[in-house]
């Protein structure tokens, strides 16, 4: 009887000595987070990545592990969404392109003259919908693990425009993979779209196959694309955003303080990455200016951009269930309209 009460007991310890053994080896076990963007290896967003990344590996002590693959080594964003889709890749930073191509719903923020400012951002995509926006991520099996600007898109032209009808004759560039700004572009008065990729508009602008195309102040420097066109329709267009989602699959394998390391690195890295975008967009379209590139007088872009916005005003509902919610559509209005009446106001 005492030689099985002392097996049991032995038994019972070496069980409790193997549990304890997983327990530790979970703990310890190395998550491994490949996250592919085309960001290149230089400026503020590659600065945030490589922040992101070091202090991740500081925190959870080496048990998760952040790798970035710059300057689209893993191809271009459609490529990047299907290498997560396939855990080729576990994550992406990306611009609407992308993310739109992961969670549809997202290219509601694209909809041409929804936003007027980055106040209007603040308040309706930081504050009043980011939570809306991460869930609808979520149920396409990701995380939206950061959210931050790229600023307002502009058009930009290598010929003067005197009138509307110039616009309609613009070869204008329809970047691949964007059905829903390349029906916006359309609605709103370009009636020549050349559909190509990023990666050729540089290209297109050089041999005359455009000579219109549309960008962020800092994108249009980065991508070169400034040295082909001399004047720029000087109001926001639309508003673009850019995002690192997750797949989820990963991180719910993760234990809590994991995750938690994972979601409040990033949230720390958010602030200062827009504000530094938002310094950049104005320093940038500064320089463009006096390096030559002309504003269209107020005089000939005021009546284009009160036509585009009379034409593009029944994309809002015409895009319900092709490309968004309704009732996500309704949220951005309503919290734009509630912002508005405040600052109206002066609240």
């Amino acid at each position: 009887m005492k030689r099985f009460v002392l097996l049991t007991v032995v038994a019972l310890l070496a069980l409790g000595v193997l549990m304890g053994s997983s327990a530790r080896a979970a703990q310890e076990a190395e998550f491994i987070i490949k996250i592919g963007t085309v960001v290149p290896e230089m400026g503020s967003m590659s600065d945030m990545f490589t922040a992101f990344k070091k202090e991740i590996a500081d925190r959870t002590g080496g048990r998760l592990k952040v790798i970035i693959y710059f300057g689209g080594v893993m191809g271009d964003e459609m490529d990047i969404v299907r290498k997560m889709r396939i855990n080729q890749l576990q994550g992406g930073g990306m611009t609407l392109l992308g993310l739109g191509q992961m969670c549809p719903s997202s290219k509601v923020l694209e909809l041409p003259f929804l936003f007027n400012n980055f106040e209007e951002i603040d308040y309706v995509v930081h504050e009043k919908m980011r939570s809306a926006f991460a869930k609808e991520f979520e149920k396409k099996g990701a995380y939206l693990v950061g959210w931050y600007d790229t600023g307002f898109g502009y058009f930009f032209f290598q010929e003067p425009i005197n009138s509307f009808q110039d616009i309609q004759k613009v070869k204008m560039v329809s970047f691949t993979g964007d059905p829903l700004f390349a029906e916006s572009e359309k609605a709103i008065g370009f009636e020549n779209l050349i559909p190509l990729h990023i990666s050729e508009t540089l290209t297109g602008l050089r041999t005359g196959l455009i000579n219109g195309t549309f960008s962020p102040f800092f994108a249009l420097v980065g991508l070169q694309w400034n040295t082909h066109v001399s004047y720029v329709l000087d109001h926001p267009i639309s508003y673009s955003v850019a995002g690192l989602v997750i797949n989820k699959n990963i991180v719910d394998k993760m234990p809590p303080d994991i995750r938690e390391v994972l979601f409040d690195t990033m949230a720390k890295q958010e602030d200062p990455l827009i504000k530094d975008v938002r310094r950049m967009e104005v320093e940038t379209y500064q320089n463009l200016l006096k390096r030559g590139i002309k504003k269209i007088p107020p005089s000939v872009a005021d009546p284009i951009v009160a036509e585009m916005k009379k034409r593009a005003e029944p994309l809002y509902t015409d895009f319900v269930d092709k490309y968004y919610p309704s009732w996500l559509l309704s949220g951005i209005r309503n919290a734009l309209a509630q912002y508005r009446l405040e600052k109206a106001k002066g609240k």
